[in-house]
């Protein structure tokens, strides 16, 4: 009997390269987002992940399903000053990328408890370093980095598999759905979605706790913590701020 894997975010971008990648494995793959995706799935659930009623009716839903692998993907990103950032979009940011996936992931642990499953956390590299007028969400993709680690600690006795994926500049439109009023600068050596999905499930299959996608990024995350004066006034440039 292959596995099921229930995904978030399965209509467009990373969500649906994770699924048709882990779909091509063999998986049974339980997607939910709120728009309907223009490809076959195992089982669609429609729903606003920031519902918390609709995320406990999801929980009944799935009674009879076994579930093996959470991969929380669903996400969105703001691009404002602190200053001029609304509270209102702050908290839909923290809604969707952190309190969503908390509550979703709190609502499925029994069931991952019972198949001794895994949970796939898409964080960002904004999770590890700040970026100036990127600070909500940030603030949002550091606290999912804290949940992922210290629920791996927890649940060690129980053998759940918690993976951690640091993301980078992935060519999926991101930028284009974001909140706020600023536009993001150019940023080079951007991946493809299928090629993040590929190494997502390598990284699945070797029960590693994170990766860092693309892999360059991890150097100018080691770049920020060695030199975070000439880092602020690179990235304040390059924001066209100066």
């Amino acid at each position: 009997m292959g596995k099921t894997a229930v995904i978030t975010g399965v209509s467009k971008g990373l969500g649906k390269a994770l699924s048709q990648k882990f779909q091509s494995e063999g998986f049974k793959i339980i997607g939910i987002s709120r728009n309907l995706p223009e490809f076959p799935l195992y089982r669609f659930i429609q729903a606003d992940l920031t519902d918390i009623n609709r995320l406990l009716e999801i929980k009944e839903e799935l009674k009879e399903e076994r579930i093996d692998l959470l991969i929380n993907n669903a996400g969105i990103g703001i691009y404002e000053s602190w200053e001029d950032m609304s509270i209102e979009d702050l908290k839909k940011v923290f809604e969707l990328n952190f309190f969503s996936v908390v509550y979703l992931t709190k609502l499925l642990l029994p069931k991952l408890r019972e198949s001794r499953g895994s949970i796939i956390n898409v964080s960002s590299v904004a999770g590890k370093l700040y970026v100036p007028y990127m600070g909500g969400y940030c603030a949002s993709k550091y606290a999912l980095n804290a949940f992922s680690d210290s629920l791996r600690a927890e649940l060690r006795k129980d053998e759940i598999h918690i993976l951690n994926l640091i993301v980078g500049r992935i060519n999926t439109g991101f930028s284009i759905r974001a909140l706020g009023s600023k536009k993001p600068p150019e940023t080079p050596f951007g991946s493809s979605p299928e090629k993040f999905a590929e190494a997502v499930f390598k990284a699945y299959k070797k029960k590693k706790r994170e990766i860092v996608f693309p892999g360059w990024y991890r150097y100018f995350i080691l770049i920020s913590k060695l030199f975070p004066s000439l880092y602020d006034r690179i990235s304040y440039e390059k924001w066209n701020q100066s």
